[in-house]
């Protein structure tokens, strides 16, 4: 794997090109923590290491290649004012959740909403003075047990074939 992953994000932008790094991430609720009094939202993840991609064609790796890894990471916002869920459990410590995307959309208020959206419909919601996050690898990478896959479905919400 090439040099460990650090990014940050200040836009709307910066937050969409975040997301695509994070697609797939895993993470459960004991990883999760809202430090209200100093305004920030933190979440250790396991990373799918998206950019290794085949040398010849560009494609990403799939199981059973050298480079289909997973690696921690840990993932930060500032300025969060308000935190609330959709769909997940506080009780339910080790309750697993897929990170599909994260989306930030500023607010009337000029307050920033950023969700993470989790598979099953999760979601969790931040209201934010500011977009300011940070994301970095952490550790060493491993093999990853698959590719992550996802069904395409088209206009009318049918699966097709990719």
């Amino acid at each position: 794997m090439s040099d460990k992953l650090k990014l940050m994000a200040q836009d709307t932008e910066d937050v969409t090109i975040m997301s695509a790094y994070l697609q797939d991430a895993v993470t459960n609720i004991n990883e999760i923590v809202f430090q209200s009094k100093s305004h920030r939202f933190v979440l250790m993840l396991s990373r799918y290491v998206w950019e290794n991609r085949c040398p010849e064609t560009g494609k990403p790796l799939v199981e059973g290649k050298e480079g289909c890894t997973r690696i921690r990471c840990g993932l930060h916002f500032d300025g969060v004012l308000n935190v609330s869920s959709q769909h997940i459990s506080p009780n339910t410590k080790d309750q697993a959740l897929e990170l599909l995307a994260i989306e930030a959309f500023e607010m009337d208020e000029g307050q920033y909403e950023i969700e993470l959206v989790f598979s099953g419909d999760a979601i969790i919601r931040l209201t934010c003075e500011m977009i300011s996050a940070q994301m970095q690898d952490m550790g060493e990478a491993w093999p990853a047990h698959c590719h992550p896959k996802h069904k395409i479905l088209d206009a009318l919400g049918k699966e097709k074939s990719p």
